[in-house]
């Protein structure tokens, strides 16, 4: 069935691009399957059917659905949520482990992410314990947050705690080609931050006011998950600085060091579980899974060949809580 999804979006492709027009109204063609839970180790003794859910947060963390010719990925934020919604509405789930590989991501998206994690505990006195799989910077830090538990791998990259607002001034370049830029605006700032001319010192002052707001709002959230940490120590570690799970621990931004199944025990002790079932929540089971295997949000069905047909973020006029060197 899938093979033949495929040879039919490559004819539709075909033949829209010799027509000159790229039209294609792709839809749910190729979404994944409804969201369901899928058991990766059963519980043993009289308490067995007592669960332990395994939440994902992967990738660049983003409100906006990522679309490409062959796959349609659903936006980060609508799929924690769906994944917490299935587990406080399961009474078996006793503990929850978000596993966290992100670099972080958009402003208000993290933040809802943290919004989301802490509505949740307080709902369903539910333990949450965060384990910080290759990396958890930045905005996926600042969800951790939220968590009862920081744990991370030792090799993980921790921290990157900032915001950064991407700018560019390709006046010079408009120039070279012959193109000129005159909008018609309502007032001087209204295209602020504006790729065809350079920034004004009044226009940097306004957004460095923007930018400076978010992140002492990053450090308000850290230095309450923290209380290990004055809010004075945290602003000496806020300086955008990736460090890894050791040191982290040792700078004590996250609780311990240690690997997913100690993620999953610590989880069952704060549940009061001692052999749980353990569970993720996903759109595609795979043979063989286990507490290491991911969910896959967004899987191309050829690795090859990938249209994208979504703006590039690094583009896209955002404030980001994001440790993305290069962009």
């Amino acid at each position: 069935m899938r093979k033949s999804l495929l040879i039919l979006a490559w004819g539709v492709a075909l033949i829209a691009s010799n027509s000159g027009c790229i039209v294609v109204p792709l839809g749910d063609l190729f979404r994944g399957a409804p969201l369901g839970e899928y058991v990766l180790s059963e519980g043993a003794g009289f308490f067995s059917k007592e669960k332990i859910a395994i939440l994902d947060l992967d990738g660049v963390i983003t409100a906006d659905e990522s679309t490409s010719l062959l796959s349609s990925r659903e936006n980060v934020v609508s799929e924690l949520k769906a994944r917490l919604d299935l587990a406080r509405a399961d009474p078996q789930v006793k503990a929850v482990v978000i596993r966290i590989s992100s670099p972080g991501g958009e402003v208000t998206a993290c933040d809802v992410l943290h919004h989301e994690v802490k509505k949740f505990k307080e709902a369903t006195k539910v333990p949450v314990v965060a384990c910080i799989v290759d990396q958890g910077t930045s905005g996926a830090y600042y969800v951790a947050s939220a968590a009862d538990v920081i744990v991370t791998h030792p090799t993980a990259m921790v921290g990157s705690i900032g915001v950064i607002l991407q700018s560019f001034d390709l006046s010079e370049l408009i120039k070279k080609i012959g193109v000129s830029v005159a909008p018609v605006k309502s007032s001087p700032q209204k295209d602020l931050n504006s790729l065809f001319r350079p920034m004004t010192s009044e226009e940097r002052q306004i957004l460095q006011k923007l930018v400076d707001d978010m992140y002492g709002r990053f450090v308000d959230v850290v230095a309450e998950a923290r209380p290990q940490l004055t809010r004075e120590e945290v602003l000496r570690l806020a300086d955008g600085r990736v460090i890894s799970g050791t040191e982290a621990v040792q700078l004590k931004l996250v609780d311990r060091v240690g690997y997913m199944s100690d993620a999953l025990a610590l989880a069952g002790e704060k549940g009061g579980v001692e052999s749980p079932t353990i569970v993720r929540y996903t759109r595609a089971a795979r043979s063989g899974a286990n507490i290491y295997t991911r969910t896959a949000l967004d899987e191309p069905a050829s690795a090859e060949i990938r249209l994208s047909l979504s703006p590039d973020r690094a583009l896209s006029p955002r404030l980001y809580y994001l440790w993305q060197p290069g962009i």
